[in-house]
């Protein structure tokens, strides 16, 4: 799958007649080099999730191996992360959603709570293809701030 270019995101930005789709980025995690059936399963879910939902993908970042097992290297989550950021400060009123398929692809045994700060921070909020989403939560950290 091709990344959005910056072009495609200036192209986007510049017609103000209509409001832009969500942009997704859709992430993954996955430790097993046998199986990997079942990752593609998944990624196709977020696939389809985002195009049921008329969502424009960004892009999709996937860490493997034992990078898939720490909660202190991922660097494709970082990658995400990274370009979710330029995309807010290009796009700020833009609806920026990292998709999942389950909360456990953020982490199963780690602090759920600070990737998803993490993609908040970044002007995110996450989804995942059972409809469940952290905007609430979002919304309720952003009022305890004030």
């Amino acid at each position: 799958m091709a990344l959005l270019t910056y072009e495609h995101m200036e192209s986007t930005m510049s017609d103000s007649s209509t409001e832009p789709p969500p942009l997704v980025f859709i992430y993954d995690r996955h430790a097993s080099p046998r199986a990997r059936g079942t990752l593609d399963l998944r990624l196709e879910g977020c696939q389809n999730w985002a195009a049921r939902k008329s969502w424009e993908i960004a892009g999709s970042w996937v860490d493997l191996g034992d990078q898939a097992l720490t909660d202190h290297d991922r660097p494709r989550f970082d990658e995400l992360i990274a370009f979710m950021t330029e995309v807010s400060e290009l796009a700020p009123d833009r609806t920026l959603i990292c998709l999942v398929h389950h909360w456990d692809r953020l982490t199963r045994h780690g602090d759920r709570a600070e990737y998803q700060r993490r993609i908040a921070l970044a002007g995110g909020h996450t989804e995942t293809t059972f409809g469940e989403d952290d905007q609430a939560d979002i919304l309720a950290a952003a009022q305890d701030v004030r």
